[in-house]
Order: C-alpha cells, then sequence, then structure tokens
C-alpha cells in the first residue's frame, strides 16, 4: 500500500469512532499542550530576568550603600526635640581606592537626595538623583527629549527627568517638557531633558532611572551637602550623612571581573569593619546563576513533558489493543484477500502516528492557548520556541511508533482462518 492509501485508510477508521480517537489522544494532547504553556511563561520569565540583568552591564560591578542597624548618634536640641545623626554608606575615598585598583576602568556615581517630590499636595514616588557626569551611559539610558548634562550645567539647577517621573509630574502635557521647571522643597530645577531606559534596569540602591529626577553631582553637594533628612517627627528628625549610594564601577576585561569584585569586597570590609553598610553586585555573576537555574528548570519542566507522554502512550496502546480485539474480522478478510502482515503493521501503526501526531498539533494550540490566556490576565511575559513545538511534534509522532508497534505487531500475527471460524 502506498503512504497515501495507508493516510486515507487510517483516518477514515479513525473518522469511525470520533469519540474513542478523541479520547484516545486526550492524554498526548493535555501533555504536549501543559508542556507548551509551561516552557512558553517560563522562557518569558527568563527572558525577562536575564534582559533585566544583561541590561545592568555584564561589565560591570555594581555597589550600593546600606543603611546599617545601628541607630546613630543622638544630639539634644532645644526643648524635647533632638536630631538623630547616622553617617554611613560608600565614600570619596572609597570611590578613589577602587579607581586605583587593576582593571578598573571607570567609576560612575549616584546619590539619592531623598528629597520629597510634590505635584501639588501629592508626594510622588519619584527619587531626586545627583549623580555625575557618565551616569546616562553607565545606566544604559538614552535621551528621548532635550539633552543631558555638559560641564557647563554643574553647579546649576537643573535637571533631566526619567520617562515615568514626566509623567508623574506632567501628567496632562503632550508637548515638550523640556524648558519647564519644577519646585523640590525650597530649590527649582530647569528641566533639560527626558531620558527613557528601554530595559526597564532597576539599579541596586537607586532603583529605576525611569522614576528618577536627575542633577548633576556638583549641584547636589553644592545644595543638599550629602545631608538628607529621613525622618521629622513632634520630637525631632533623623539626618543621614550619604555619600554615594550607588557606584557603577566599569571593567576593563570581563574575563577578570570576578577577581576584581573579590578585591573591592576584601577592601570595603577592612574600610567598614565596624558596620556592614554596603553590597556589591555582580550582574555578570548574577546571570550565570539565573541561566544555570532556567536550565535546570528546563530539565524538570522536559522529565515533566516525558511522564505526560509516557501516560498517554499507555493510554493509546491499551486502545490500540482493545481496537485490534474488536477488529478482528476486519484483518482476517484482509489477511484472506491477500494482505500482508507488513500491510497490517502499517496500517495499524499509521493509524496510532496519525493519532498521536494529531493529538500532539491539538496540545501545541492548546499550550498557545492556555500560556496567551496567562499573559493577559496576570500580565505575564510569555515566549514561544519554535524548537520547542517542533519537538513536540516529533516526540508526539515517536510516541506513536513507540506504543503503537505492539499492538500493530498483535493485529499482523492474526491467523485468518481462526478468526473468520470464530466469526
Amino acid at each position: 500500500m502506498s503512504v497515501t492509501d495507508l493516510l486515507i485508510l487510517a483516518f477514515h477508521n479513525l473518522m469511525l469512532h470520533k469519540v474513542r480517537s478523541l479520547l484516545t489522544s486526550l492524554g498526548i494532547i493535555f501533555g504536549v499542550g501543559s508542556v507548551i504553556a509551561m516552557m512558553a511563561i517560563s522562557e518569558g520569565a527568563k527572558h525577562e530576568a536575564l534582559r533585566q540583568i544583561e541590561a545592568m552591564g555584564v561589565d560591570r560591578i555594581i555597589l550600593s550603600s546600606r543603611k546599617p542597624p545601628q541607630t546613630g548618634q543622638e544630639a539634644t536640641e532645644s526643648g524635647n526635640s533632638r536630631n538623630t545623626y547616622l553617617e554611613y554608606g560608600l565614600t570619596h575615598e572609597d570611590l578613589a581606592a577602587i579607581l586605583r585598583m587593576d582593571n578598573v576602568l571607570s567609576i560612575e556615581s549616584a546619590r539619592n537626595t531623598r528629597s520629597v517630590v510634590l505635584s501639588g499636595v501629592t508626594k510622588l514616588d519619584v527619587s531626586l538623583l545627583g549623580v555625575s557626569d557618565g551616569f546616562l551611559d553607565a545606566s544604559r539610558s538614552r535621551i528621548t527629549e532635550g539633552r543631558w548634562f555638559s560641564p557647563a550645567d554643574r553647579n546649576q539647577a537643573v535637571c533631566v527627568l526619567g520617562v515615568d517621573a514626566k509623567r508623574a509630574l506632567f501628567p496632562l502635557s503632550r508637548k515638550s517638557v523640556v524648558g519647564c521647571t519644577i519646585p523640590v522643597g525650597r530649590h527649582v530645577f530647569e528641566v533639560v531633558g527626558v531620558l527613557e531606559n528601554s530595559k526597564g534596569s532597576v539599579i541596586p540602591g537607586i532603583g529605576s532611572p525611569n522614576s528618577a529626577i536627575f542633577i548633576p553631582e556638583k549641584t547636589s553637594d553644592g545644595l543638599f551637602a550629602g545631608v538628607s533628612v529621613e525622618k521629622l517627627s513632634a520630637r525631632g528628625r533623623a539626618l543621614s550623612f550619604v555619600d554615594f549610594d550607588t557606584l557603577l564601577v566599569r571593567v576593563a576585561d570581563v574575563a577578570y571581573i570576578d577577581h576584581t569584585a573579590r578585591r573591592i569586597s576584601g577592601y570595603l570590609r577592612k574600610v567598614h569593619r565596624e558596620k556592614r553598610d554596603w553590597e556589591i553586585f555582580v550582574p555578570l555573576e548574577i546571570l550565570r546563576q539565573r541561566e544555570q537555574t532556567q536550565n535546570i528548570f528546563t530539565i524538570v519542566m522536559s522529565s515533566i513533558a516525558g511522564i505526560s507522554l509516557l501516560v498517554g502512550g499507555i493510554g493509546i496502546m491499551n486502545i490500540m489493543l482493545a481496537n485490534v480485539y474488536e477488529r478482528r474480522k476486519e484483518i482476517g478478510t484482509r489477511r484472506a484477500l491477500g494482505a500482508q502482515k507488513s500491510d497490517v503493521i502499517w496500517q495499524f501503526l499509521t493509524e496510532t502516528v496519525f493519532l498521536t501526531s494529531a493529538g500532539g498539533a491539538a496540545g501545541v494550540l492548546l499550550g498557545y492557548g492556555i500560556a496567551e490566556a496567562v499573559s493577559a490576565f496576570a500580565s505575564w511575559p510569555v515566549l514561544f520556541s519554535t524548537d520547542a513545538v517542533l519537538l513536540s511534534l516529533i516526540i508526539s509522532a515517536v510516541t506513536g511508533i513507540v506504543f503503537g508497534t505492539y499492538p500493530a505487531w498483535k493485529a499482523a500475527q492474526q491467523n485468518p482462518i481462526d478468526v473468520l471460524r470464530s466469526e
């Protein structure tokens, strides 16, 4: 029999028992569907996480200040009010010492002034950051309106807005905000540009660049002098002295970034021995750890897929064995009319492969629908892999071959004389 004849005959026989064929292939459909959906969701989450890590820069080491558990020194003022002073975090001396280390190419800095930014009387979730000149490139951001700071802007009351900060401060404006002014406390800053971080990076110590207002470092030092009021109450206020909240250290050779990170950690542990008021992040190391975790997750998902298809394959084999018994008369008649054992084997094997392949295709569509539904309702990123889809279809066909061979062989062993006599 030709391949076309085998496919037509297989389709005809399966359509004679539509409900049975559908129920038989459910194991394959749900097995493949669940695997495709889980893999799409997993790949989407992996891609998003790795994208954000890569956006920090794999050639960078990120240092951030951390508030220690100590409450600081208290100085009593007039009446019952008192101020709490706390000095912590990365210092100018740390920056100079790290910059002298081998393999350190440059360092960009940022400090959160911790000023309250208002829109009318509403407090906004926006940070006012004093940054160095090269922070734009170091944060992997780009200017969408206006410009970045120039050397002439040092000590000037100018600012650059993140795109989210712009929307929060000027919610109704559809025009360029360059040239507008924004008040922050007792100070007024002129907007000279708007930046966007398309990767959605969250930088340790200062958060997302999109949700910040940037001012030149010299301006920040002149207006705020490294002092920030963290808490104000009837009893007094807490004053923090922080030189830098974040340092973005760029290395010359990524191959030695781990060694450089260990040297920086050793230096900071020695200098900040009394209080652990700093943290270190190596995006490349985090990237490697995430990739390893995702690889383990992929192996687990593949194992679950194998178990699902195994269960579905066993179910198909059982149904096909029952199908062989029910169709003994058909088998005996075909053998009596001259059909060879190989013809019977190919007939039943084609039916099984056709059934599992169709179930695999339906499972791919089901998995696609489940993943899209999760993405729509949970705002979860999904990413479909062509390799995963092709692999699912191939495994479905192979499952039909593996679990359909024995029923097909069993059908071919039927003795036509015994079968027709019993019928």
